[in-house]
């Protein structure tokens, strides 16, 4: 999860296409199964996680703290990941490092909607700022990181050393 968050961090930071395209390729590129396909799926619109809606997060949030200063909060970040992603009570020693991609994406699928604010606060509360944003943006489903569908294409093909045109024609 650590690494995928890194990565999620660096393309919002960078402005160049060819920067991105270096991060994404370095990404997949060292990057093990599943958790490469999972950050696929997830930088192109294809993973969804059913059971968790903006409006659960936001309950989860102002359980945790002042409604109205999270209001606040929200209204001046703009964006509701990155807003409670920095707003999120912090646990001593929470920055869990060796939790994969994998393990996250499979509880969060299997959780049904009954289950997910305690399943998904335990979450937010085992992780560090870059974990939760990242979780957040996967659960939400709109990355928003500057990222096409073309340029992870593009990736890939640098990755396989072929042209792009077979990378979508799979």
């Amino acid at each position: 999860m650590k690494r995928f968050a890194e990565l999620l961090d660096r393309l919002v930071l960078t402005p160049s296409r060819n920067g991105k395209l270096r991060l994404l390729t370095g990404y997949f590129a060292t990057t093990p199964d599943p958790d490469r396909g999972l950050a696929l799926a997830a930088i192109t619109g294809d993973l969804d996680i059913a059971a968790v809606k903006p409006a659960m997060l936001r309950a989860l949030v102002t359980e945790r703290m002042d409604p109205v200063l999270f209001g606040y909060s929200y209204d001046y970040v703009g964006d509701l990941a990155e807003t409670l992603s920095l707003v999120w009570p912090s646990s001593p020693g929470a920055a869990d490092e060796n939790l994969p991609l994998s393990a996250v994406v499979e509880t969060l699928q299997r959780t049904s909607r009954s289950d997910a604010p305690a399943i998904l606060a335990a979450l937010l509360d085992r992780l560090d700022v870059p974990g939760r944003f990242a979780v957040i943006k996967l659960v939400t489903g709109g990355l928003r990181i500057g990222v096409s569908a073309r340029l992870v294409k593009q990736a890939l093909a640098n990755l396989g050393k072929v042209e792009v045109g077979e990378i979508e024609e799979l």
